[in-house]
């Protein structure tokens, strides 16, 4: 029955014959490419909310002149991160405008004057680095709006203030393998010996047993590179390749690979002794502390089907789509997906900005595809990295049995898609369980207040 089915493949996800449900990667469309740089826009539209947590609150108001690296919104709460200019100029507005996943927040709208005035940067020495408390670098880095970078977008001094706890495995995430991405491949290529600095700043406040650099077994040219500058900056790093099958660089996965630790259903990493942490992370840490700046831009992957200048372009935070668009001459803007083609947001709105956890800005051509109904075939089950079963959260969504979906554990999804991939009667399997997620937390939240 399966076999004589016909659906359309997604470009991008093709079969290898050699190996089941293997998603080519399409990495070398932008692998082999230097790092590029984009013109900058003439605006930029700045979010309070890069982040997990409560918004930042703007410190401008509208008419004022800014200079780059200045800090324009101040965090709130205990998790939460400051936001800086990335150009100077004029604040022109406040409004609210669009973040890559379709919802609105507050935004500072700054009208580039093009002059690149400045705030003084405080640069510091190594030596500086080795009379430096916790406390000195917790506040470096919370001063500098340093989030994750992986897409996860956690406040990294809030994830760092460890206080009694011991961390007995730090990881530096470098697998990237969502397809098309290349951003964290060239950065690693590029900047090993900033990484291994700003992991030994890292191991300054978090004190762990064991420091390990995962890398995917397609970049093993980068094994040789990190041994040489590790021993060069004098930390003690190991390094990890590991296989290069998606989803491997999610952080549960990644976690039980290295350390052989199962992370369960709403514990914290921190309570197994373990932190994880983007390789571009790291990278802003170091250019925290060494080199005084605040973050303001970083590397994005611009790939897709159809994209003459594919390419790896250093991007400010708050350049609106539209520019990249019209910077690039790209054409083709069917669907176009902030992150990587998987697991990113889809975007229609042309003022969407380049935020902190942006790694990626992906052009594919629109399929229609039409949805069939699930015929047990198990095959999203064979490919579950997490052991659960997705038919059955479609089922359960489409009869509105949200309690069997909880207790099927449906919070234990990472929604890496790997299930929607292979099934052959294109279910929106992702569609139904992010729904079910959103409906669950709202019923527990009713019990809770009741």
């Amino acid at each position: 029955k399966i076999e004589k089915m016909e659906f359309k493949e997604k470009n991008f996800l093709k079969k290898d014959k050699t190996k089941d449900n293997q998603i080519e990667d399409m990495k070398i469309v932008t692998k082999n490419m230097s790092l590029k740089k984009i013109s900058e826009s003439e605006i930029f539209f700045v979010p309070l909310l890069q982040h997990k947590g409560e918004r930042a609150f703007e410190i401008v108001r509208v008419g004022q002149e800014v200079r780059k690296y200045e800090k324009i919104a101040q965090c709130y709460g205990n998790i939460s991160a400051n936001i800086h200019s990335p150009v100077s100029g004029k604040i022109i507005r406040i409004m609210k405008n669009f973040l890559p996943d379709g919802s609105k927040v507050r935004t500072i709208i700054i009208e580039n004057n093009f002059k690149e005035e400045q705030v003084k940067l405080v640069k510091r020495e190594v030596r500086e680095l080795r009379m430096a408390t916790s406390e000195e670098i917790l506040k470096i880095i919370e001063e500098a709006g340093i989030v994750g970078l992986g897409g996860a977008g956690f406040p990294v001094a809030a994830k760092y203030n460890i206080k009694l706890e011991k961390i007995d495995t730090f990881i530096i995430n470098g697998m990237e393998s969502e397809p098309y991405l290349t951003a964290d491949y060239l950065l690693m290529k590029n900047y090993a010996k900033e990484i291994c600095r700003g992991i030994k700043v890292a191991e300054k406040v978090l004190r762990p047993r064991h420091m390990v650099i995962a890398i995917s077994e397609k970049n093993k040219e980068l094994v040789s590179i990190f041994e040489r500058m590790a021993r060069e900056v004098n930390i003690d790093l190991q390094i990890k390749v590991l296989s290069a099958d998606y989803p491997q660089g999610s952080e549960i996965l990644l976690i039980d690979k290295i350390t052989g630790k199962k992370i369960q259903k709403g514990e914290l990493t921190i309570e197994k002794g373990v932190i994880v942490s983007n390789v571009g992370t790291i990278k802003a840490i170091y250019d925290a502390f060494f080199e005084g700046k605040p973050l303001i831009e970083r590397i994005v992957t611009v790939s897709g089907e159809e994209v003459q200048n594919a390419g790896n372009y250093k991007i400010r935070i708050g350049t609106p789509l539209v520019h990249i668009i019209e910077s690039l001459n790209i054409t083709k803007t069917d669907k176009i997906i902030f992150g990587g083609p998987m697991m990113g947001n889809k975007v229609k709105e042309p003022s969407t900005p380049i935020i902190k956890g942006t790694s990626g800005v992906i052009f594919l051509n629109e399929e229609k595809i039409e949805s069939k109904n699930c015929i047990s075939c198990g095959r999203c089950v064979e490919v579950c990295p997490m052991n659960l079963i997705p038919f059955e959260f479609s089922e359960y969504y489409e009869k509105g049995r949200y309690v069997k979906m909880l207790n099927a554990n449906i919070f234990n999804c990472i929604e890496c898609g790997a299930c929607e991939y292979v099934c052959p009667a294109r279910v929106p399997l992702i569609e139904s369980i992010k729904n079910g997620k959103e409906i669950l937390i709202e019923l527990i939240n009713l019990e809770v207040e009741s």
